[in-house]
């Protein structure tokens, strides 16, 4: 939860969110996550994410966990 402050007027204020530069160039951490995300998306993109033995695997764990409701 956020610290809240107490002003001269004796209200309670929670503090916003940070200004930052409108320019993304200026955003280092969040251009450095982008390249991360387009690069794993360029690796997965020549396969699948999840295998057909994946699938099958989560199929029947799904099954056994879901109760079975009368027709």
């Amino acid at each position: 939860m956020r610290d809240m402050k107490r002003n001269s007027t004796s209200r309670t204020t929670v503090p916003g969110p940070t200004r930052v530069p409108q320019d993304r160039r200026q955003r280092g951490r969040l251009r450095e996550l982008c390249d991360e995300v387009l690069a794993s998306f360029r690796v997965a993109r020549s396969r699948e994410l999840i295998s057909e033995r994946e699938q099958a695997e989560s199929r029947e764990m799904l099954a056994s966990l879901t109760p079975t409701l009368p027709r």
